[in-house]
């Protein structure tokens, strides 16, 4: 029996394994040997070209002179030898499958084949196609090129610059010196993998019969060769003549024709070889460029693996890092979006995610902000995300324009003409009845196609066919470049172009359709002497002999010489890509600086490394890399990024958002995003960088302007402003000074101007329509822009001259275009790529990028598109550029000196006016702008520029004050006026409150007043400049007042009034004396302005569209102007009139007398509001005023004779009349949601006044406190209770955390406590009137309680609920005491109110529509009113009953003796709610406070109750033990809850489960935390400001950062309380930290393969860390608290484990899923896995006390609880708290969580210098990563060596996976790490010795075991009838499961533990002081045997007794 139970296969297995090791290392050795004498292969057995590198390492570059015949037989022996080692194509590196797509070789040309006489091998397409699963993918694209695209209309135009021998005969006499009679197999294109030419005439033959390399290339090569003057290229298999070897023509394909001339070289070091031969720098391999020229530098790149930087899609492909669940779709396969957390994607219910910026529960995506801050028009991301998306003011478009869906406007005859021009194609829809109606007729500079397309007729007979039928070609006028054959077009069946070479004029190969250029070839014969040719002569095939030229001369006309041909002058295909310099008969190539020429000598290379593109993406903007096309992003989250350009030296980036109207930078790391220009801008929809002279210009299509600035922002000018529609691209030239921008309005072009704006011109007009994408070629001084319209990429000289069309195929829509090298780069909006092509010849399209959301502006990013140039502004020795005080903006022969907004510049020409002069100002909707005025007439030169003001929606009304050069506005959106420099600078809000429309301002210079008309409140009021004073000045009978102008010279104001009677009034600027000046023939009297100097009042009307003027009384009314269009503003200077009109969106001037003289000051300008005339000679008298405010307390207003003091609305004037009261004496306060206003009562005239408090949301419930005045609100949407002084200059927050619905409030003036009730929250509570000691009154069987009262002098608190069970309820004012009142005939009791008098309850019911009243115990019930509307709130004075009501709108009153005496105070007014009468001088100093001055000796709250007082704790404390006035500090137990912007706790000895959010000040984005319970320590990390602080829970206000350097996202935090270490995760850095409490000590302890490390667990008594890695797979890890012994204990079946835990009792370990909203359990060596919760939806944190679990939910802010069970597991979860601002991680805070326990750390800290680490039975002591140097030398040994008394669960055991690493060193500190290097080193020899010993020592111990398991079996049925007699040592065994108990519980197995007993000297006797050292790992039935102490043990502890236990506690 026991021997069966005995494992003895494993033991089997283990020697087995042992004897084989030896065998397998050699095997392994012998594996690794390398193949010497072995050929290379490739992975497909054949012969390997590639490494195979002396078949081509004599290739070297250089030319032969001409004439050396010799060295050109030597080197067509070469070739021909070079070709017999050849191989089939598909053999060839670029040719053969692989799984590497990426390593796909690509060369221009097409593979073709010509046959003359012989058969042709036909072509066996062999696939090559790339298993997706093997490798990584790219969108890449980049190189390849289909085999369509490259047979373009050029590919027949065999033209390239040429050598210097061959000869060519006239024209007329042609003969063909020879036929070939083979057939050639041209093969262009050797980048097309798997494809394999032979004379296999069956395709499907199998490879047995069919063997192309053997047939195929011998055959071709014998052909070839078999004139003598022919030679086959090796790789291309091209036959070429003799004579092209080393003529600079690349013949061959891949240029293996041209690198084996001149003297043999090898390449250098440094130098990589190509396989064509040519060197090349190894720095450029692998760069993205075939320098090469036969791709071979770029075939074996390491593009098979995504970096770091990347994220790998499902299907192979790459994407940046950043687009990894972000939200968007990224992948093909959405694999990006995979298993996110939506922790981190998505906010809570009720919030929204914006768009960018780390921080908060948002995640990497951005923050969350609540839904209602969502389309408010304020940025409230900081993004302006929040803003994106929202419903928008319709555009309008003209009656020629067609409207888009997106709001674009086209012309009408775009509709329907056969192309999208909108985004969503809506112009092509609905034209089927347009075709006869309404045919297509193209312009005047159009030409029709046959299928009714329009192209440009400078398209006609360009060589390129641009109608479907090439009808654009017909009948042209051809003619070829010098030296070239035309082709005769009549025999041209394509009816195109042909020009063929000299060089391939009868060379045996038909190159015309017709075969003219091989027809009368002549012959070559030696010339006589003396012979009259010049070179060569010829025999012609009429047999005369006649003379001819070799390649690069042309016949002279007198037939003998020869003359020299200027190819530097070609123009269909340039010989140089940059500089040419013609030479006889050749030519040569350079480049310009910052480039060299590539080994073909023809193209240049630009120096500065890899070149990569930046492409706006709207949402984003990438940076790709062309070598492998992986793209990053620098910036993302972006809402509508459009144009971008950058500063390569400096490292900038900078673009432009038409969403935001924003100009942003940021440096290309990505980092210090910051707005350049932030105002004035509408649609930038074009950028440029001067990266010369530090300058950055833009175009916006909105304002029509092009503008510059610095990178600053804060200087700014216009260029460019008129006859602008809509500018879009635009580029500058540093050098040359210049700036172009395209305009595709109405009237397309491209214009170009100096810097500075000067000398302006169109150089493109004709034939443009949608001019997007503009680039400059710097070396070749060319501008290339692309036409969306036109479909084409066109090019000219910077002056617009010697125009040239470089593509019109493959542009559907191209928008960006950019140039680098040979090559430009455009995007398309309609194929979401990136594009490219050759800049000249337009050849070798490609799509290099693809894939994108919407491609916008690119630009090619490297140091060559911006090369130094000449410095215009170079910085003077003050440090400033170009001399200038501030713009210098460089023109064509220096620079011109720029003046900021509203100053101009001094004679000097240098340094700009610190003052303005004379500047009109004009208000618009969206910015305020001004403009120079010089003898009050505008400069047609000059430019409106804008004031740089934020967050303006709405200006109407200006003014203008000279002596600070402040302006001052109003803002009719947002209801304010505000005032700003004239520079933009200290702008701020004057007045803010107790405004809807204030469209009239103006100011009274003199006392510095300003006036405002409000016709939504129909208010005049005024105030002063600062907005502190403020007072109404008429509200009686005005209509609709607009304007409004003052004379304080003469002490008069004056208003237009736009009602039904419309008028001009005016009165005393104090408000008297009001007359009515003019009311007949108005309609809408607009502007008002005065004529100081005439004593004339001029207004405009814009429903008589007349221009007036009167005297101040109204005579002499006078039409100045008639027939305006709907004027506006209006504004008076010295003899001119200015004013605004609407109808002709400009601003007019004109004679003030008689209105002739008139010119347009700003044209075409939308949104024009008010005008005014900024000048500095406004006049100036003394008044009464100005000596110390003429006496008066408030404010002074003058009159025509004097002055009048006024004082704020509702406050009286003392009887000295200069001195205004405090306040009103009585008045009502009531709130109106949005604002909170006053009524005072101490006027007959009732005037609600809004009170200027900070902005309010929802204000529902208030109160005063009657001793300090301060006002008390709750506002239901900010769920916040807030406090203010009335006048707003003291506001506080008295509570703003754990309210849900804060429906009624009330305030104790004399106890001084507030108390509120909670509807959400279903409480009523109370706390200190600063909102501390907050305490719960009442919170069982409430449902909505909402209206409150108190009668303090009884002690009693009343309020109403109107939930389902309506009642009113009161209780003592400290709880104690409650019941209810009143039950019965309740609808729905709403406020309530107290008659302190007469000690009764008066309510109102909006359900019964009543008053009902009734004393405090509900007796005696009565009513009041009935036959109401929806009665809210009410409040009692003495003689009055005051109420709100809902749907009356109004506020009604009523006697109390008199109910029939209703009046209505207010009238028409929404939203009103709670209400309150205030007496001031109400005498409450006789009931004095019952708690006393010493607040009755409680140490929090003193309550007053009908006896006298109580003390009371805050939420969760309780009164100390024996104590009735003393609070504890802290609960007992309870949670911590990261609640993002807080920490919350909540009570888990109270049972009411309230949660309080701790009073700690700057916690931004609170995610986890942990604590330290001995020392009242709490720990968290805020991933808003990435840094982990300590606070004091005894000192809240005890709090700092101790690790604020290097962290990045710290997603996971514990406490080691017994070793006092903090460990923490960090997610992006990848890492696991430890430091001491302090944060000191830093030690990384896990970095190594650690994907997203989150949650962190720590068992210090175990000394065990777990951390959740939410890495792919997710796993759960395990290591020892110095990261040593690294376990994964989950892998499989998890999600997003976070919340881990630790259930000490059982030893398990518990984890919340987020992704699959499940809790778990396992213990600690991963077994015994069970899930104890099924669901628990949007888990994130989780812990333990007692028999329960607590989690919360992040989604729904909420924190749940389960409760085991006896015997069933978890119970169901039931919700303890809600509505909490967040909930994010948890602990439970209790001794029983933290235990006081011991190990080696515990005590000295294990003797160690720095840091002590626990690893179970041994301990480390560690140094920090960075040392203090202000701190001690670290040693990793201990001072003291610590022995532990390790407790009995401390002991190791089996299932914690004792390793090594547990094994202590011979000297704790010292390295621990095993090498491996003795290992390797020992012989096979010592190994199988040692491999004998240790089967000897197995097999010992298999003898000695089954010999123990015999005795006690023997002893066992001995005994077996016997019975132990002790309870305490009975022992059962159970053999049916070793590793469970008898009752069923897990058995926890143990380890042997040796222990040495040791003499201490210090005690003189045995103690139990003894090291632990691990000895082995026991097998299930070792572990029967368990070291315990013995029942009958003696208590000597010299012996230990062994015994056999069952149970194991």
């Amino acid at each position: 029996m026991y021997l069966t139970a005995f494992p003895f296969w494993p033991l089997v297995c283990f020697v087995w394994l042992c004897l084989g090791l030896g065998d397998l290392t050699k095997t392994a050795v012998k594996r690794n040997a390398p193949h010497y004498g072995i050929h290379p292969t490739n992975a497909l057995g054949r012969w390997d070209w590639n490494k195979h590198k002396q078949l081509h390492s004599d290739a070297r570059i250089g030319h032969l002179e001409a004439g050396n015949e010799s060295r050109e037989d030597q080197l067509s022996e070469e070739l021909s030898k070079f070709g017999e080692k050849l191989f089939p194509v598909s053999n060839y590196p670029p040719y053969q499958q692989n799984n590497e797509d990426s390593q796909e070789v690509h060369h221009s040309g097409e593979g073709r084949l010509h046959t003359m006489e012989s058969s042709v091998p036909s072509k066996t397409r062999i696939s090559g196609g790339t298993n997706s699963n093997d490798t990584p993918k790219f969108r890449n694209i980049g190189a390849q090129r289909g085999r369509t695209e490259i047979a373009g209309i050029r590919e027949t135009d065999r033209i390239s610059s040429r050598g210097r021998d061959g000869f060519i005969g006239g024209p007329s006499n042609k003969q063909k010196p020879f036929r070939v009679n083979l057939a050639v197999l041209v093969q262009d294109d050797p980048s097309q993998p798997g494809e394999t030419y032979s004379n296999c005439q069956n395709s499907n033959e199998s490879d047995e019969n069919c063997n192309p390399e053997e047939d195929a290339v011998p055959n071709l090569q014998r052909d070839c060769e078999k004139t003598g003057i022919h030679v086959m290229c090796p790789r291309t298999f091209r036959c070429i003549s003799k004579y092209w070897l080393c003529d600079g023509d690349d013949d061959c394909g891949d240029y293996s024709d041209e690198t084996h001339c001149g003297a043999r070289t090898n390449c250098t070091d440094d130098q990589f070889e190509c396989l064509n031969g040519f060197c090349i720098p190894r720095t450029w391999v692998c760069d993205g460029e075939n320098d090469c020229k036969d791709f071979s530098d770029e075939t074996h790149c390491n593009r098979t693996t995504c970096t770091d930087e990347h994220f790998t899609c499902n299907d192979g492909y790459c994407i940046s890092l950043a687009f990894r669940c972000d939200g968007e779709h990224d992948c093909n396969d959405n694999s990006d979006e995979l298993k996110c957390a939506a922790v981190i994607n998505s906010c809570p219910e009720g919030e929204f995610k914006c768009r960018g910026g780390l921080g908060g529960a948002g995640g990497p995506s951005g923050q969350c902000i609540l839904n209602r801050f969502r389309c408010d028009g304020d940025n409230d991301c900081g993004d302006w995300s929040d803003e994106e998306n929202c419903p928008q003011k319709p555009s309008l478009c003209t009656s020629n324009e067609y409207k888009c869906a997106d709001g674009t406007c086209i012309p009408k005859r775009w509709k329907c003409d056969k192309e999208q021009d909108c985004d969503g194609g809506e112009d092509e829809n609905d034209c089927g009845s347009l075709g006869s109606e309404h045919p297509l007729t193209c312009g005047s500079d159009e030409f029709t196609c046959n299928n009714g397309r329009c192209i440009l007729k400078t398209w006609l007979c360009d060589g390129y066919p641009d109608c479907a039928a090439g009808e654009d070609e017909v009948e042209c006028h051809l003619q070829c470049d010098l030296g070239q054959f035309l082709c005769p077009t009549k025999q041209n069946l394509t009816n195109l172009k042909i020009c063929v070479h000299q060089k391939h004029i009868c060379d045996g190969h038909n190159e015309c359709p017709a075969g003219e250029d091989e027809a009368d070839c002549p012959k070559e014969r030696k010339c006589s002497e003396p012979s009259p040719c010049e070179q060569l002569c010829i025999e012609t095939t009429a047999g005369s002999n006649e003379c001819a030229c070799r390649l690069g001369y042309v016949m002279d006309k007198n037939k003998v010489n020869c003359t020299d041909i200027d190819e530097c002058q070609y123009l269909t295909s340039p010989v140089c890509s940059q500089k040419c310099h013609n030479t006889m008969g050749s030519f040569k190539c350079s480049c310009e600086t910052g480039y060299i020429l590539r080994p073909d000598l023809r193209s240049c290379k630009a120096l500065g490394g890899a070149m990569t593109l930046l492409v706006a993406n709207r949402w984003d903007i990438r940076r790709v890399t062309l070598s492998n096309n992986r793209y990053s992003a620098i910036v993302k989250g972006l809402h509508n990024a459009i144009a971008l350009d950058f500063h390569h030296r400096k490292g900038l980036m900078f673009w432009s958002d038409v969403s935001t109207d924003v100009i942003k930078m940021v440096y290309m790391n990505g980092t210090r995003v910051r707005d350049v220009i932030k105002w004035g801008l509408e649609s930038p929809g074009g950028i440029a960088v001067d990266w010369i002279h530090d300058l950055l210009f833009w175009t916006d299509s909105g304002t029509r302007r092009v503008e510059v600035s610095n990178f600053q922002g804060n200087l700014r000018t216009v260029i460019a402003s008129y006859d602008l529609d809509k500018p879009r691209a635009i580029v500058v030239h540093p050098g040359e000074a210049l700036a172009f921008w395209s305009d595709w309005g109405p009237n397309p072009k491209i214009e170009r101007a100096y810097m500075d704006g000067t000398q302006r011109k169109v150089i493109i007009s004709k034939g443009v329509t949608w001019p997007n994408g503009l680039a400059i070629d710097f070396p070749n001084s060319k501008i290339y822009w692309a036409d969306a319209k036109q479909h084409a990429i066109e090019c000219s000289n910077l002056d617009g001259s010697d125009r040239n069309k470089i593509l019109s195929t493959h542009l559907p829509h191209p928008f960006a275009l950019t140039l680098f090298e040979d090559t430009m780069y455009w995007t398309d909006w309609n194929t979401k790529t990136v594009s490219a092509a050759d800049k000249i010849t337009g050849k070798e399209f490609r799509a290099v990028h693809e894939n994108f959301h919407f491609p916008m502006d690119i630009h090619a990013y490297h140091p060559a598109r911006q090369p130094e140039y000449a410095d215009r502004c170079q910085k003077d020795r003050r440090g400033l550029r170009g001399g200038c005080s501030h713009l210098c903006l460089p023109n064509k022969t220096s620079r011109r000196c720029g003046c900021p907004i509203g100053l101009s510049l001094k004679e000097d020409g240098k340094t700009c006016k610190s003052t303005a002069d004379k500047l009109v100002l004009v208000a618009r909707r969206k910015d305020i702008r001004l403009r120079h005025l010089r003898d009050n007439q505008a400069d047609p030169n000059d430019v409106d520029m804008i004031v740089p003001l934020d967050n303006l929606k709405h200006a109407v009304a200006l003014d203008w004050c000279s002596d600070t050069d402040f302006i001052y506005w109003t803002d009719v959106e947002r209801s304010t006026i505000n005032k700003a420099h004239l520079n933009g600078s200290y702008q701020q809000r004057v007045v803010h409150s107790n405004l809807v429309s204030p469209v009239g301002l103006a100011l009274d210079w003199i006392t510095d007043k300003l006036y405002w008309t409000d016709p939504s409140t129909n208010r005049i009021e005024v105030a002063t400049t600062n907005g502190k004073m403020r007072t109404l000045l008429i509200w009686e009978k005005l209509y609709k007042p607009r304007d409004i102008v003052v004379n304080p010279i003469e002490g008069f104001m004056f208003w237009s009034d736009w009602g039904d009677d419309p008028m001009i009034e005016r009165a005393n600027m104090d408000g008297h004396e009001r007359v009515t000046i003019t009311s007949k023939k108005l309609i809408y009297p607009n502007g008002l302005a005065i004529d100081y100097e005439k004593s004339k009042i001029y207004f405009v009307d814009g429903g008589t569209k007349t221009l007036e003027n009167m005297n101040f009384d109204g005579s002499g009314r006078q039409v100045i102007l008639n027939g305006l269009g709907h004027p506006f503003g209006l504004d008076v200077n010295e003899g001119r009139v200015f004013w605004t009109d609407w109808d002709t969106k400009s601003v007019m001037s004109a004679n003030k007398l008689t209105g002739k003289d008139t010119n347009v000051i700003i044209a075409n300008s939308t949104d024009l509001m008010d005008i005014r005339v900024f000048h500095r000679t406004r006049r100036r008298i003394f008044n009464a005023c100005d000596k110390l405010n003429g006496g008066c307390s408030h404010l002074c207003l003058l009159n025509p004779t004097s002055y009048t003091c006024a004082c704020t609305v509702g406050v009286q004037l003392k009887e000295d009349r200069h001195t205004c009261s405090e306040g009103p004496t009585q008045y009502i306060l009531f709130a109106h949601r949005i604002d909170i206003r006053q009524i005072s009562l101490d006027f007959d005239h009732l005037i609600d006044v809004v009170l200027p408090l900070p902005p309010i949301s929802n204000a529902v419930a208030l109160d005063v406190d009657r001793k300090t005045g301060y006002i008390y609100w709750s506002d239901t949407i900010e769920n916040v209770i807030m406090s203010s002084s009335p006048d707003g200059l003291h506001v506080q927050k008295i509570v703003g955390d754990s309210l849900e619905n804060p429906d009624g409030l009330v305030v104790d003036s004399i106890g001084r406590t507030i108390y509120w009730a909670d509807a959400g929250r279903h409480t009523i509570e109370v706390a200190s009137l600063d909102g501390s000691n907050r305490h719960v009154i009442a919170y069982k069987d409430l449902e909505s309680p909402r209206g409150l009262a108190l009668d303090y002098e009884a002690g009693l608190l009343f309020w109403t609920d109107w939930g389902h069970y309506r009642k009113i309820e009161r209780s003592h004012l400290d709880g104690n005491e409650r019941s209810r009142i009143v039950t019965a005939n309740l609808g729905w009791p709403n406020g309530l109110s107290l008659d302190l008098k007469s000690k009764r309850i008066y309510w109102v019911d909006a359900r019964l529509k009543t008053i009902d009243s009734c004393d405090y115990t509900g007796n005696q019930r009565k009513l009041i009113m009935s036959s109401l509307h929806h009665p809210y709130a009410l409040a009692l004075s003495d003689d009055n009953i005051y109420w709100t009501d809902w749907k009356s709108k109004a506020l009604h009153m009523t006697e109390r003796r008199n109910i029939s005496a209703k009046r209505d105070i207010i009238t028409n007014i929404d939203g009103l709610m709670d209400i309150k009468i205030i007496y001031q001088n109400q005498n409450q100093s006789t009931m004095k406070n019952a708690c006393g001055n010493n607040n009755g000796n409680c140490s929090h709250l003193c309550l007053r109750n009908p006896s006298g007082y109580s003390c009371q704790c805050p939420i969760g404390l309780r009164l100390r033990q024996n104590s009735t006035t003393q609070c504890q500090n802290l609960p007992e137990d309870y949670l911590l809850i990261a609640l993002r912007s807080g920490i919350g706790m909540i009570s888990l000895n109270s049972g009411d489960f309230m949660d309080v959010v701790l009073p700690i000040n700057g916690v931004h984005g609170a995610v986890v935390l942990d604590y330290h319970y001995r020392k009242n320590l709490l720990f968290f990390a805020d991933v808003n400001l990435d840094v982990i602080r300590r606070v004091n829970l005894l000192n809240l206000t005890e709090s700092k950062v101790i690790v604020g350097t290097d962290v990045l996202t710290p997603n996971g935090i514990a406490v080691d309380w017994i070793a006092d270490n903090l460990y923490w995760s960090d997610t992006d850095r990848k890492l696991i930290e430890v430091s001491r409490l302090d944060g000191s000590c830093r030690k990384r302890i896990v970095e190594d393969n650690l994907g997203d490390p989150r949650s962190l667990i720590v068992h210090p008594k175990k000394a065990y860390l777990f951390w959740s890695d939410w890495s792919s797979p997710a796993k759960i890890e395990r290591s020892y608290l110095d990261g040593s012994n690294r376990t994964v204990i989950i892998t499989s079946g998890i999600g997003f484990p976070t919340g881990l835990t630790i259930d000490f009792t059982n030893r398990r370990l518990l984890w919340a899923d987020a992704l699959e909203d499940n809790i778990g359990q396992v213990d600690f060596n991963g077994k015994r896995r069970q899930t104890i919760v099924p669901y628990a939806p949007h888990p994130f944190g989780l812990t333990l006390f007692e028999n329960s679990i607590f989690w919360t939910d992040w989604y729904n802010k909420s924190v749940y609880r389960s409760q085991k069970l006896a015997r069933s597991g978890y119970g169901n979860p039931f919700e303890v708290r809600d509505a909490l601002s967040g909930a994010l991680d948890i602990r439970a805070v209790s001794l029983s969580r933290q235990p006081k326990s011991v190990n080696h750390c515990a005590q000295d800290n294990g003797g160690c210098t720095h840091l002590c680490l626990n690893r179970n039975v041994d301990y480390v002591c560690a140094c920090p990563d960075v040392m203090d140097p202000k701190d001690v030398a670290c040693s990793i040994k201990p001072k003291v060596l610590v022995h532990a008394n390790l407790e009995n669960d401390q002991l190791l055991e089996y299932s914690d996976e004792s390793t090594d690493d547990s094994t202590p060193p011979e000297l704790l500190g010292e390295s621990n790490d095993h090498g491996d290097d003795g290992h390797t080193k020992k012989s096979d020899q010592e190994r199988e010795f040692f491999v004998l010993v240790a089967l000897g020592v197995v097999i010992v111990m298999v003898v000695i075991i089954i010999l123990v398991i015999f005795m006690l079996a023997f002893n066992t049925s001995k005994k077996k009838n016997k019975r132990n007699s002790r309870g305490s040592s009975r022992s059962v065994l159970t053999f049916s499961n070793p590793n469970y108990n008898v009752d069923g519980t897990p058995m926890e197995p143990k380890t042997n533990i040796w222990k040495r007993f040791k003499y201490d000297k210090t005690h003189q006797e045995r103690a139990g002081v003894y090291e632990e050292r691990s000895l082995t790992t026991e097998t299930a039935s070792s572990s029967l045997f368990v070291p315990t102490p013995s029942p009958m043990a003696s208590p000597s502890t010299k012996t230990i007794q062994l015994t056999t236990l069952s149970t194991i506690t």
